[in-house]
């Protein structure tokens, strides 16, 4: 439940891009600027799914919606709305099925293979502008407020994620906010100097207006070259969302009911890289390892883009079977961090979801074959020491690789036979990358505060 305190003159927006889930990464610090220096924060969704596609029944729904002042989000119109708390808007914003294959029908018709033909790719846009009318007039209908942004003509700062700040859906709000100071952490923790972003081949001009908290020292080249972030602006000040207290905060907000042993399965939406096939044989070679073998059950914590009631919940319902839910598998919208404590240990399709279970010393074994995808088995791919293409978790040896059947039951037989020495193996590889911060949700708060000249609310 919100505060009926009011708020001071502080004005802050969280511009959530590219999802909902980035609320997990400054949560911890807005709980502190509103607790301590009584800050107004508005959050900001420049993509219409970012609140659709939350469950409003989430750990981090309900936590977020404690500390919001104002939702504002674009409506699939394009406009801008207005609602008070995170259940309203999530209530109001609308997008019925119907829209959404019309819009999906346009997408392949504008940018998909279809789109060499120029008569199909003109009829996709005129789809699409109709298909925005109709739910235009649905908002008005609906009486939603719109939004007037001259009303945050004298916010004094903006939290976000410099590495998405180039996406098309953040343009407009690049543009009206050029002037004002912002704070970066990463919407997704990993060995992000691994990543293209991070590497680039030229350098970018400096600017003034963006100080960044790093996670390792080994992002702070990246940032500096590739972002323009001054040294001076680049703080290493931890993980807030891994302090302790924040962990235990979460916890105590959290219930879960589950007494039969578990491991705890990251979800992923079927993609390029885990086509239906890969995800349905992935998921097949678990339940047959983990339940059938090993006699554990699995809990599913699903990405916000997996489509329960689409393509990824037949892709469970058929490999792990819907006669066993509720028996030997289910779906949760328990936070990972609660998940991940009660768990025996956990998988993952490839998720930043497991540098938070490295942080409370929970394996995580990554179950994903890249090989023979042109995509992500070509010349510039990373690779193990066997040669075999993987992303940058696995390339940094943070978890388990398993490629296969064979070399996921190893690593289940390791994990529940040598727990502590294989726990111990990934946290101390953990901890070379990622340095142990104590408070760092404070050190953010208090930088920020130091930076904008706020004071303590007393």
């Amino acid at each position: 439940m919100k505060s009926n305190k009011v708020e001071g003159n502080i004005h802050i927006l969280l511009w959530c891009s590219p999802g909902f889930g980035f609320l997990d990464v400054w949560l911890p610090v807005v709980k502190i600027l509103k607790e301590r220096y009584n800050a107004k924060i508005d959050f900001v969704f420049p993509e219409p799914s970012s609140i659709k596609l939350e469950d409003k029944n989430s750990d981090l729904f309900n936590i977020a919606e404690q500390y919001v002042s104002n939702v504002i989000y674009r409506g699939y119109s394009g406009r801008w709305l207005v609602s008070s708390s995170l259940l309203e808007a999530h209530t109001k914003i609308q997008f019925s099925g119907f829209d959404e294959m019309i819009l999906r029908f346009s997408t392949r018709l504008t940018k998909g293979r279809l789109s060499k033909y120029q008569s199909l790719k003109i009829t996709g846009k005129y789809v699409s502008i109709i298909a925005k009318k109709i739910i235009y007039i649905k908002e008005n209908f609906k009486h939603l407020v719109l939004y007037d942004f001259s009303l945050l003509s004298g916010v004094d700062c903006i939290l976000y994620d410099i590495t998405k700040e180039h996406k098309i859906v953040n343009r407009e709000l690049t543009d009206r906010f050029k002037n004002t100071f912002k704070f970066s952490m990463l919407h997704g923790l990993s060995p992000a100097w691994l990543s293209s972003g991070f590497t680039c081949e030229h350098l970018v001009e400096k600017r003034l207006d963006v100080a960044v908290y790093c996670m390792s020292d080994l992002e702070r080249d990246g940032y500096n070259k590739c972002f323009g972030v001054l040294d001076a602006n680049i703080i290493h000040t931890g993980i807030p969302k891994q302090d302790k207290n924040w962990i235990k905060f979460i916890c105590n907000k959290s219930s879960f009911d589950e007494h039969e042993p578990f491991v705890f399965i990251i979800g992923r939406p079927a993609s390029a890289y885990m086509t239906v096939e890969r995800k349905k044989q992935a998921l097949v070679d678990i339940y047959d390892t983990v339940c059938n073998k090993y006699k554990l059950n699995l809990v599913i914590k699903v990405h916000p883009k997996e489509s329960i009631n689409g393509v990824d919940g037949k892709i469970y319902n058929s490999a792990l079977g819907m006669d066993n839910y509720g028996k030997t598998w289910m779906f949760s919208d328990v936070h990972p961090f609660v998940l991940g404590k009660k768990s025996v240990f956990a998988i993952s399709f490839y998720s930043g979801v497991v540098m938070d279970m490295l942080a409370i010393k929970k394996p995580v074994i990554e179950y994903l074959n890249l090989k023979g995808l042109p995509l992500y088995d070509n010349s510039k791919s990373l690779r193990d020491e066997y040669g075999d293409p993987v992303f940058k978790f696995r390339y940094a040896k943070l978890v388990l690789g398993a490629s296969s059947k064979l070399e996921l039951d190893n690593h289940v037989k390791s994990i529940l036979n040598k727990y502590e020495d294989v726990s111990l193996l990934l946290y101390s590889k953990y901890r070379d990358y990622f340095a142990l911060y104590n408070n760092a949700s404070m050190s953010v708060a208090e930088d920020i505060c130091k930076r904008i000249n706020c004071s303590i609310d007393l």
